[in-house]
């Protein structure tokens, strides 16, 4: 089941495309006209462009050719819209269909797929580490990977454990990796290495000032990747029955 779909089925809305930017021409919309998805909608559309710092609900107001107060007629606070606007970005969450039907694959499927996730919606790292998002989304989320561990004959209640292993891994990692290689370029970041490090003693480094090139990677994908194959590695050899896949 498409996780897409999943965001539907949990909100009854059949279209969650992402709505475009309202015309410089403020016009106040017609009353009863506002749905909570155009205000998550919006929402995320603005966290993308400028920021989390940026969603405020007089900014999205000015976006949603609105009044504050209807906003709050679909969402019961700023937490309340925070958590909507984390579902509605899960929803794109790119998971094979099916999933495999070994655990170990799934669970790095799972990794790079949030992890996706998280790059294209820099934001969303500060939202799930500052207040729990637990949503209808998320429940359709977790059973749809709890079913594939238990088709793939890895116990549902060590599932949930790893799930989440492999969740608050990613989410730690994009918390790292956004600021240094993603808000800045890869270049720049590998350019404050050489910075520091030609103000030191080189005789002093041997061997971190050899490898400058290595430590300006620790903060992409292949470092990232390195981690959620030891982790997953990890949680199969906590299980009698299952050994470490590809």
């Amino acid at each position: 089941m498409h996780v897409e779909l999943l965001y539907r089925n949990a909100y009854g809305q059949d279209n969650i495309a992402m709505k475009s930017a309202v015309n410089p021409s403020w016009q106040r919309r017609s009353r009863g006209s506002l749905t909570r998805t155009e205000v998550v909608d919006a929402a995320l559309a603005l966290a993308d462009e400028q920021g989390i710092e940026a969603l405020s609900m007089p900014a999205l107001a000015r976006r949603l050719k609105c009044g504050v107060m209807s906003i709050y007629g679909h969402v019961d606070s700023k937490e309340d819209l925070l958590e909507a606007v984390a579902e509605r970005a899960f929803a794109e969450l790119p998971l094979p269909q099916p999933l495999p039907d070994d655990p170990a694959r799934i669970l790095k499927a799972w990794g790079r797929a949030l992890r996706e996730v998280l790059v294209k919606h820099a934001f969303l790292p500060v939202i799930l580490l500052t207040q729990p998002v637990v949503g209808p989304g998320i429940f359709h989320g977790v059973e749809y990977l709890l079913t594939a561990l238990d088709r793939a004959e890895y116990p549902a209640k060590e599932g949930v454990h790893a799930v989440y292993a492999v969740l608050t891994y990613t989410v730690g990692f994009l918390a790292w990796e956004i600021p240094r290689t993603r808000k800045q370029s890869p270049e720049a970041y590998a350019g404050k290495w050489r910075q520091v490090f030609a103000m030191l003693s080189p005789r002093d480094f041997p061997f971190a000032g050899a490898l400058l090139a290595e430590l300006s990677t620790v903060a992409g994908e292949d470092q990232f990747q390195l981690g959620l194959d030891a982790l997953v590695s990890g949680l199969m050899g906590s299980q009698p029955s299952h050994h470490p896949s590809p």
